[in-house]
C-alpha cells in the first residue's frame, strides 16, 4: 500500500501586508490569462510572475522557506503566477494533483467569503486551512488539493510550483 501524500505546512506571514497589496496591484494593471486551465478547461484568470521582479522576489522568499522542507533540497525549477478568483471569474478549483514536487498557495488578501484552500487527507476527507493575508501552505505535488466555491469578493493568491 503506497504512504499517503503528507499534509500541507501553513507558513505564517510569509508575505507583509505591504508585498501583499504590491501584487494584487500589480495584477490589476496587468492582463489576465483567461484560457482555459489544464485541470478543468474553465478560463484560468492567472497573471504569469516570471518576468517581474516583484516576481523573483517571491519565489526566492518561497523557495527560502522550503530549504528546511524535505522536498526543497533539490528544487530545480519554478512556475510562479497570481490567480484570481471571484463569482464572476473563477468560481473555485476542482480536486487536482499538480506536476510538481513541491507547491505553494499564497493568500494576498482576506477579505472576501468562500475560496478556501481544501486539500484530501489519508482518509479521503476532504480539509480546509485558513490562510490570512500574507501566509502560504506548502505541500507536495501528489496531494490532492482545490479551492472551494467563492461566495463574495476577490480572492487573489499567488501559486508556485516546483520541480
Amino acid at each position: 500500500m503506497a504512504t499517503p501524500p503528507a499534509p500541507p505546512t501553513l507558513l505564517p506571514t510569509i508575505f507583509t501586508e505591504a508585498e501583499c497589496q504590491n501584487l494584487i496591484d500589480l495584477a490589476q494593471r496587468e492582463d489576465w490569462l483567461v484560457s482555459s486551465d489544464s485541470v478543468d478547461g474553465e478560463p484560468a484568470w492567472e497573471l504569469n510572475l516570471l518576468e517581474y521582479p516583484a516576481g523573483k522576489m517571491a519565489a526566492n522568499r518561497l523557495r527560502s522557506a522550503a530549504a528546511d522542507s524535505p522536498l526543497g533540497t533539490s528544487l530545480t525549477g519554478y512556475m510562479i503566477y497570481l490567480r484570481k478568483y471571484s463569482p464572476d471569474s473563477r468560481l473555485s478549483l476542482g480536486s487536482h494533483l499538480d506536476n510538481s514536487k513541491l507547491s505553494f498557495t499564497v493568500a494576498l488578501n482576506d477579505d472576501y467569503v468562500g475560496g478556501e484552500f481544501f486539500y484530501v487527507d489519508a482518509n479521503d476527507n476532504q480539509q480546509t486551512v485558513a490562510l490570512k493575508k500574507g501566509d502560504a501552505v506548502l505541500f507536495g505535488g501528489d496531494l490532492l488539493h482545490g479551492v472551494t466555491p467563492m461566495q463574495e469578493g476577490v480572492r487573489y493568491s499567488l501559486v508556485m510550483h516546483c520541480k
